[in-house]
């Protein structure tokens, strides 16, 4: 198993803006200094006031020591260990995501969630204005509205695109999983294409704390979770297209909640969508 964490879960308060979407504004009447711990959900924290000097270790290796100032912002990704001191009270807004919402936000763009790496500290424009109107939002008392979803989803976006993890394979020092541990998760992914298959899903099936579980299926793989997952739902489609099922029931059963997703996946990974792979077979053509 993973080592043990102090897990933090993502609030449903009066900051839910959307499902699997909280804001708040903090102001601490004290110092922080919180133990190493976790979250089960993705967060945006933009400093409104300098906490003084802060240190902070997220994972393994990534440390940062100095003096955000107002308008500074930190990306904590869900189940990263993390470890928090800062010697001055402060004021922040917080964006916090549930791994789902990110998930699904992430399949639409053809983003990869399991990509999204800790960043702390960073002037970035474009989220410290949508997390002040996030913030102010939700201080209106307004409770979800299409304006928060759609400043949500541009953040979500905005996050996946700048602050994603790029490099083809974790540190050598990671171990891969056990043949053991892969087939059950390839077995369990190929019996589910069309249920969940969500990181934390995966790494139950594993005995692996999500975090430890998507290095080393990386290392094991050469992939994220997410992309292998993505890539044999494409691959299913294809064979059951090639087989006659029509695109719409395709979709649903390897998973893509509609065609536009199988469409945008298809093309990306095979160079073909799937309306031309169903009229080239029809046609006698021979399929790529």
């Amino acid at each position: 198993m993973g080592e043990a964490l102090d897990i933090v879960s993502l609030g449903q308060g009066d900051g839910r803006l959307a499902d699997g979407m909280v804001v708040s504004r903090s102001s601490p009447l004290r110092p922080v200094v919180r133990g190493r711990h976790a979250h089960d959900f993705h967060q945006v924290t933009l400093f409104l006031s300098s906490p003084g000097h802060v240190e902070w270790q997220m994972g393994e290796g990534r440390a940062y020591s100095g003096r955000p100032t107002s308008g500074d912002m930190v990306l904590t990704p869900a189940f990263v260990p993390t470890l928090v001191r800062c010697d001055r009270p402060f004021e922040a807004v917080s964006v916090r995501y549930s791994t789902s919402l990110l998930d699904r936000v992430a399949t639409r763009a053809g983003l990869d969630a399991g990509r999204l790496r800790p960043t702390a500290v960073r002037r970035d424009t474009f989220a410290g204005e949508v997390a002040r109107k996030l913030a102010d939002e939700a201080e209106a008392g307004g409770g979800p509205s299409l304006l928060a979803e759609s400043l949500s989803t541009a953040l979500a976006v905005h996050l996946l695109r700048q602050y994603a993890d790029d490099g083809p394979l974790p540190p050598p020092s990671v171990a891969g999983l056990s043949d053991h541990e892969l087939r059950r998760v390839t077995d369990l992914i190929e019996g589910r294409l069309d249920g969940d298959l969500s990181l934390s899903r995966l790494a139950d099936v594993a005995g692996l704390s999500p975090y430890h579980f998507a290095r080393r299926f990386r290392a094991a793989t050469g992939t994220t979770p997410h992309q292998y997952v993505i890539r044999r739902r494409v691959e299913r489609a294809r064979a059951l297209l090639l087989g006659g099922a029509g695109i719409a029931q395709t979709a649903a059963r390897v998973g893509f909640s509609s065609q536009s997703h199988l469409h945008h996946h298809f093309r990306r990974l095979l160079g073909v969508t799937p309306g031309a792979l169903v009229h080239r077979s029809r046609a006698g053509g021979r399929p790529q």
